[in-house]
C-alpha cells in the first residue's frame, strides 16, 4: 500500500498587510509571500510529528514556506522539493478599486470555489497536479510519504488522487496550518 500524507504549510512570517490594495498591490503582497518562510512560533502537532516519524519519504514545494515546514518535520531527515508542488496562483481580479487584503482573498477563492463546482480547470493546472502525482508516485513506491504543499494546491491534488482510485483515510485541521489530509492506494 502507498500512502501520501498531504500536509498544508505553516503559518507564513509574511504579514497581512493592512490598509487598501489595488491589483498590483495583491500582486506584490504574493510575491513577498512566496519568498517568505514561516514564523518562529509555528510549530506542527505532535500528532503530526509523530505519523511523520514513520515515513520513508518527505517531500516539499520548492517555496521557503514548504520547505520550513517540512525542515520541522524531518527531524534531521532528507527533504525532496519540486516546484510541481508549489500553489496554483489564484488569478487577482483586473478590478479598477482598492480594498484591503482579506476582501481580495474572497473574491479570489470564491472565483476558484465556483470553478471547482463546474470543474472548470485550465490545462496548466490539470497537467501540472498530474505531473505531480506521477512524481509522487516514483518518489513513494509502496510506502509512506509526506507531501508539505499549499492549500489550493492540495485541494486539487485530493480531488485527482480520488478521481484515479486513491481512497482518503481522513482529513485532520481542515484547510488550517499544519492539517494533514492522508490518501492511500492498495497496490496489487
Amino acid at each position: 500500500m502507498t500512502r501520501l500524507i498531504l500536509v498544508r504549510h505553516g503559518e507564513s512570517s509574511h504579514g497581512v498587510r493592512r490598509g487598501l490594495l489595488d491589483a498590483a498591490g495583491v500582486q506584490q503582497w504574493r510575491d513577498a509571500y512566496d519568498l517568505a518562510g514561516i514564523t518562529d512560533r509555528s510549530m506542527p502537532p505532535q500528532t503530526l510529528v509523530r505519523r511523520v516519524a514513520d515515513a520513508t519519504h518527505i517531500v516539499a514545494s520548492d517555496l521557503p514556506r514548504a520547505i520550513a515546514s517540512a525542515e520541522r518535520l524531518a527531524g534531521g531527515r532528507r527533504i525532496h522539493t519540486s516546484p510541481l508542488l508549489r500553489e496554483i496562483p489564484l488569478p487577482i481580479p483586473r478590478l479598477p478599486m482598492r480594498a484591503p487584503l482579506a476582501a481580495w482573498g474572497t473574491a479570489m477563492h470564491l472565483a476558484w470555489s465556483y470553478r471547482v463546482v463546474r470543474r472548470d480547470k485550465s490545462a496548466d493546472e490539470l497537467a501540472r497536479v498530474g505531473a505531480a502525482i506521477e512524481w509522487l508516485t516514483s518518489v513513494a513506491g509502496s510506502e509512506l510519504t509526506v507531501v508539505v504543499t499549499h492549500g489550493v494546491f492540495r485541494s486539487s491534488l485530493a480531488r485527482e488522487l480520488l478521481r484515479l482510485g486513491w481512497v482518503s483515510e481522513g482529513r485532520k485541521g481542515g484547510f488550517s496550518h499544519w492539517s494533514e489530509w492522508t490518501f492511500a492506494r492498495f497496490d496489487s
